[in-house]
């Protein structure tokens, strides 16, 4: 008769070793996740210098448009943009006006650049502060060597400031944002349902998989502008022939929302057919 003793106690072991590695696991994967998301923001917050030269520089600018310093400014644009007229300038340097302003507040800021030249484009929104308007200062600024000049320079005056101007407003839209608004939470609905039918009839790592695929958007992403109700494709490309959007796109997750570089809000959707298939499949099986 063959009898081994060890084999209950060593079964008994493994039981409560897996049961521990599972709390460890189920406490460093949110932990991972918060550390992952807290580099990403330092990363996003790191100082990028050759963005600060350009605002300086935008910001130097301006005031040598207020100072009526015409010559200096017309020198410091692309010849592409061609002759900017005196006229033109002093228009410019009237709309800033003599006065210091009370505010600077960087509005937009973004560049992309070519890692082995550093040839490259920036686009920077400034929002001048003054007695009883606000003068938004749009600018781009291509950098080849080291030149830097503007390919664009456009000053608006307004009454009140872009973050009232463009501020959220649910009512007084129209039926493009509100049909876009519905289409945006069903999308989100949906997700949720697929992700919520998931987690109860699955377990392991099938559940886990399933609830990380469900939020994923496959189709050619459309967005609207709450303000105007413009609705264009975040994946378009635009070319001399017009525009080329895509059959096949990837967006995670399929619905959010974000800012034009005015402060304007934004919708977005991608179709979420991983979720739709999912809960297609569960409503078939349960017809059987």
């Amino acid at each position: 008769m063959r009898t081994n003793f060890g084999y209950p106690r060593i079964g008994r072991a493994a039981i409560v070793l897996g049961r521990r590695m599972r709390r460890i696991c189920g406490t460093i994967a949110p932990a991972s996740v918060m550390v992952f998301w807290a580099v990403a923001a330092l990363a996003a917050d790191a100082p990028n210098s050759r963005l600060s030269d350009d605002i300086a520089l935008t910001k130097a600018t301006v005031s040598l448009l207020a100072a009526k310093d015409t010559a200096a400014v017309r020198d410091r644009f692309d010849p592409a943009v061609g002759q900017v007229s005196d006229n033109t300038l002093r228009q410019m340097s009237d709309l800033i006006g003599a006065s210091e302003p009370t505010s600077i507040e960087t509005i937009w800021s973004t560049e992309m650049h070519n890692f082995q030249t550093g040839d490259g484009n920036s686009r920077i929104v400034l929002e001048y502060g003054f007695s009883g308007k606000w003068v938004v200062v749009d600018a781009g600024i291509k950098t080849e060597g080291a030149s830097k000049r503007f390919y664009r320079f456009f000053l608006t005056a307004n009454a009140l400031p872009l973050s009232e101007l463009n501020a959220f407003h649910l009512f007084g839209k129209g039926p493009v944002q509100y049909l876009f608004l519905a289409a945006w939470i069903a999308a989100i609905v949906f997700t949720a349902g697929a992700i919520i039918i998931a987690f109860r009839r699955h377990t392991g790592w099938r559940r886990w998989a399933l609830i990380a695929l469900m939020p994923l958007g496959l189709t050619p992403t459309v967005a609207v502008n709450w303000n105007t109700a413009q609705v264009w494709v975040l994946e378009a490309i635009s070319n001399s022939a017009g525009q080329v959007i895509p059959i096949f796109a990837v967006r995670y997750p399929m619905a959010l929302f974000a800012y034009t570089e005015t402060r304007v809000l934004y919708l977005y959707v991608s179709a979420p057919l991983i979720a739709l298939g999912y809960l297609i499949w569960q409503w078939r099986l349960s017809q059987r």
